[in-house]
This record gives structure tokens, C-alpha cells and sequence, in this order.
């Protein structure tokens, strides 16, 4: 009966059988027929030569673009053995996949089938051991290969009686079966991991979370020494690192420092290639500066570089198989979405809580972090300043310059802001030309320098048609002038109010009572800017 498995697992299977003739030294016949590949390794290369070496004769349908034609194209004037080439044309058997092994001690019989463009996923396999039905399946091959080709046809009779499929050594069997159940149940063990990691993005938008559930499982699932998965933010400052050990005593400052140099090494390699860097064991180089065996893959979104997984592991002379690789393809490209869409997320956030046109964060957001500030202020008995601060006459400005010119106006606020501010305040559009200014641990006096700093800076932007820019602001602080949110944000307009009133251009704190407004602390400038009888304070 066909048993559907992933086709990189019949990919290791066919190896399997491959393995069976080379390790134990079979003179048998062996033909192959495999999908058409553009790249093929040198390792490819070498294991299809000594399929071919040692008394053995073997025999490959092959596509005529396949890059194995080139790679024996020269091997009858070389030492290397080469198997006999059948090339097919265009559009004949692209889906074709199997490989007969034919032998006195030893017969078996491997066929899957795919799709008709030759792209292979998951398949329907059949295998057998019996030398009877390996037997028809020679037949069939000698009866197409005398159809289409007739000059290999002798050889190829030749080949088949004397390589005649008799008992199947029960030794051999069970050696190639047991391989396969242990492939079996290593590719279910790495579908658990991949469903857990696509879980685990499916069920949360943390980033950290994600990332660390994708090492933890590729880490156990291929038994590896370490995996580690680097993440590229914008800045240097933003890139995210991801660490797994199999031996929890390892994770040391020393180890994860080396570890996170080997990633960047090979990140580094990855940015002109987006290959996948498989680096074999070799127990003949242990001591050299790759002692272990590692695969690092890149984590690719829109054509770019977004970081890249790898696992080391602790065998000197582990081989990565397709399996593998396949698996670590796949979480990486679930991780590189994963990455995409939260980059989304916090974009489409910062949208919500930020002013398209200052950069500064909205009304909203401003609300939300001034009741988080005071809460923990409340608790731990620290002070906090609010600033609110207005355009004078920005409806002059518009109507005298245009609304282009108020724009420009509102951005240069914006920009003045994150220069003058410390890294833990917060600027915020109130509406219109109206800012809010957030100074964590800041009393008043510390606000009021500030405040001052500002009023200041602001006096040096030249606005193109219209000339300088003034601001008034007004100043409230957290426990001395409110207790809450609505009675700061009162205080801190009141202030303002008087600052307007003051003849603009200048800076107030709030009093502690109503009837200290008139002693409040003020720095003013330009007393020239009063406003006249009759005119509107704006």
C-alpha cells in the first residue's frame, strides 16, 4: 500500500538503500531516476561515482538540463567512475522518482510519485524487498530503455542478467527498515516542533516569546548542542539574539559570547548569499577553527536579510541531512512572517498613539502614560512635572502665511522637543498648537529650567514668511500642585493662562492656591508682546 511521507524523508530513504549497496560493498546493479535539479553538490557528485565504482554498474534517467550531465560529462577521460547517462527531454517524467537496486543478496524497489511541473512536497511511496517484483520492475526498464534507447539497450540487458534479483539477505532488510523507522520518527518529532512554533506565533504577538519558543523547539527536536536565532532591527541597538543549550551549564556569559560571534560571522555571509550555509562534520579536522558541525539559514521577508537560525552540534562528525534542512527552511520562513507581522504591529501601534505631522505621540497616548507615571510616582513617592505649552498667535500665522507655513511651524516644535528633552520625557500634541510635555522625577524647579530651555530654543525658529516663533507655557507639578490626572492637567492650564495673559513668551507655574497666582515663579521675555486693549489673547 502507498504511504504518503514528506519527500525529503524519501530523499533520505533512497539514500538509505544507497547505503545498503556501499557500505556492505554489493557488486549490484543500480538505476535511479530522480526530479532535475539546476544545483547539484559535490557530495552528490562523489556518492553517484562510487555507486558506479567497484565492479558495480549503474544507470541514471536523468533531465538533459540536470546538472549531473555536466558533472560526468568528462569522466570518460578522468579516473572518476561514471555511471551511464539516459537524458530525457523536455516535459518527459519530470515527476519521475525511484530506484531499483538489484543484486544476489540483496533487491529492492523504491517508487514515488509528484507533480508534472517536477516540483516535489509531500508524496505517495511504495517500497519492496521482493526480488520478484523487482524483477518486473526490470523488465519494464529494459522495455522502455530499448524504445528510447536503443544504443544503451545491449548494455543494459547485459547489465540486468547478470545482475539477477534472488533471496533479499533478511540482515540487510531489517538494517534498512530500521533506518527508515528511525527516519519516521525523527521527521514526526520535527512536524511536532514546527506545529508548536506555529502555535506559538498563531497564539501570541510577543516577539520575545516567539522567538525563544523557535530555538527552544528546533534546539530539542534535532538533539543539537546549541541553536541560536538572531533577529536585525533597525538599529544595532534593536537586534534581537535567541539562545538555546542542550546542557543548561553551558549557557554561560563565555559561551553565549562565542556563540553570538559564530552567528554574526556567518549572518555576515549570508547578506550577499541568502543560501543556506551547511557546514558538514569531519572528524579528521577536530581542533581546526569549525571543530563542530553547523547549518545557519537565513530568515529572508521581501527579498531581504531579516536575521538567521543555526544550530551547532556537538558531533564532530554529524552530517546534516535534507530532513534537517528542510525543517530549519521551514521555521525560518514561519519566524521571517512572524517578524514581518510584528513589525506591522508596532507600526501600525506607533500609528494609533503617534501625531502623523510633529511625531510626537497623541492625545491618547499621552493619557496613558501620564496615569502610568503617576501611578508609580504615587507609589514610590517621586515628583513629576507636566508642561503644557501653546503657539502664540498660530491663527496669525496661518491666516498671514497659510496653513503649510503652520505645519512647518508644528514640526519644528516637534523637533525641538526631542532635542531638549531627556530621554525619559515625553512630548505630546494636545490638539491644534497646544503640546503637553511629560518630566518624570521632576519637581518643579527642575521643569521650570526646562520649560525655560524651551521657551528659549523655540524663540530661534524662523518660520519662511512669517519670521520668528514665541511659546507660552505653564508648568504643574505632581504631589506639590494635584493628585490627579484631571486636576495636573488643570493646574498646568491654568498656568498656561496666566502665561498668556502675562504678555506670552513666557513661563508659569502653577500656584499652590488659587490666591498665589499672582506671586507665581515666572521668567519673561519680549514685554513688548502684551496684548493691547481690545485684543484677543490667542
Amino acid at each position: 500500500m502507498p504511504v504518503r511521507c514528506a519527500y525529503s524523508t524519501i530523499c533520505q530513504f533512497h539514500r538509505y538503500l544507497e547505503d545498503v549497496v556501499l557500505e556492505n560493498n554489493l557488486s549490484a546493479l543500480v538505476i535511479e531516476s530522480m526530479p532535475p535539479a539546476s544545483k547539484r553538490t559535490s557530495r552528490e557528485k562523489v556518492r553517484i561515482s562510487e555507486l558506479a565504482h567497484a565492479g558495480r554498474q549503474a544507470f541514471f534517467f536523468i533531465h538533459h538540463s540536470d546538472k549531473l550531465k555536466e558533472m560526468f560529462s568528462n569522466s570518460v577521460s578522468s579516473s572518476v567512475a561514471a555511471p551511464v547517462m539516459f537524458s530525457q527531454a523536455d516535459g518527459a517524467h519530470l515527476d519521475e522518482h525511484f530506484i531499483v537496486i538489484a543484486d544476489a543478496q540483496f533487491s529492492a524497489l523504491l517508487v514515488c510519485g509528484g507533480t508534472n511541473d517536477g516540483r516535489m512536497s509531500d508524496s505517495e511511496v511504495i517500497w519492496t524487498f521482493e526480488p520478484d517484483i523487482v524483477y518486473s520492475a526490470l523488465e519494464y526498464l529494459m522495455a522502455r530503455v530499448a524504445a528510447e534507447y536503443p544504443f544503451h539497450a545491449p548494455r543494459f540487458e547485459e547489465a540486468v542478467r547478470t545482475s539477477m534479483p534472488k533471496a533479499t539477505s533478511l540482515q540487510l532488510s531489517v538494517s534498512v527498515t530500521t533506518k527508515l523507522a528511525n527516519l519516521l520518527r525523527a521527521q514526526a518529532a520535527r512536524e511536532i516542533a514546527v506545529n508548536r512554533i506555529a502555535s506559538a506565533i498563531r497564539e501570541s504577538l510577543e516577539l520575545g516569546v516567539i522567538l525563544q519558543k523557535t530555538v527552544d523547539e528546533v534546539g530539542a527536536a534535532l538533539n543539537v548542542a546549541s541553536c541560536a536565532l538572531r533577529v536585525e532591527g533597525t538599529t544595532r541597538d534593536q537586534t534581537l539574539t535567541y539562545f538555546y543549550f542542550n546542557d543548561p551549564l553551558q549557557r554561560s556569559i563565555k559561551q553565549t559570547g562565542k556563540l553570538r560571534v559564530d552567528l554574526e560571522r556567518h549572518y555576515r555571509h549570508l547578506i550577499d548569499d541568502h543560501e543556506v550555509l551547511v557546514l558538514d562534520g569531519d572528524v579528521e579536522n577536530v581542533g581546526e577553527s569549525e571543530p563542530y558541525a553547523s547549518a545557519v539559514v537565513p530568515l529572508v521577508s521581501n527579498e531581504g536579510l531579516r536575521g538567521a537560525l543555526q544550530v551547532t552540534s556537538a558531533d564532530p562528525a554529524r552530517i546534516w541531512d535534507e530532513n534537517e534542512i528542510m525543517m530549519l527552511r521551514t521555521v525560518a520562513d514561519q519566524v521571517a512572517v512572524a517578524v514581518s507581522h510584528a513589525a506591522l504591529i508596532a507600526q501600525i501601534q506607533q500609528q494609533a498613539l503617534t501625531d502623523a505631522l510633529t511625531g510626537c505621540h497623541n492625545r491618547r497616548s499621552f493619557e496613558m502614560q501620564l496615569d502610568q507615571h503617576l501611578l508609580m510616582d504615587k507609589r514610590l513617592h517621586q515628583p513629576l512635572s507636566l508642561i503644557m505649552l501653546d503657539v502664540d498667535r498660530f491663527k496669525h500665522l496661518n491666516d498671514s502665511a497659510g496653513h503649510d507655513a503652520g505645519d512647518v511651524a508644528l514640526r519644528e516644535l516637534g523637533s525641538c522637543f526631542r532635542q531638549v528633552l531627556r530621554g525619559a520625557d515625553s512630548a505630546a500634541r494636545f490638539g491644534g498648537d497646544e503640546f503637553v510635555l511629560i518630566l518624570p522625577l521632576a519637581p518643579a524647579e527642575g521643569a521650570l529650567i526646562v520649560a525655560e530651555r524651551l521657551r528659549a530654543r523655540i524663540q530661534q525658529i524662523e518660520i519662511p514668511g512669517f519670521g520668528g516663533l514665541t511659546a507660552s507655557i505653564g508648568i504643574a507639578s505632581f504631589p506639590t500642585h494635584a493628585e490627579t490626572r484631571m486636576e495636573l492637567f488643570q493646574a498646568a492650564d491654568a498656568a498656561l493662562y496666566a502665561a498668556k495673559h502675562a504678555g506670552r513668551n513666557c513661563v508659569r507655574v502653577a500656584p499652590e492656591s488659587a490666591q498665589d497666582l499672582d506671586i507665581n515663579t515666572a521668567v519673561t521675555a519680549d514685554h513688548d508682546m502684551l496684548p493691547e486693549a481690545g485684543e484677543a489673547v490667542m
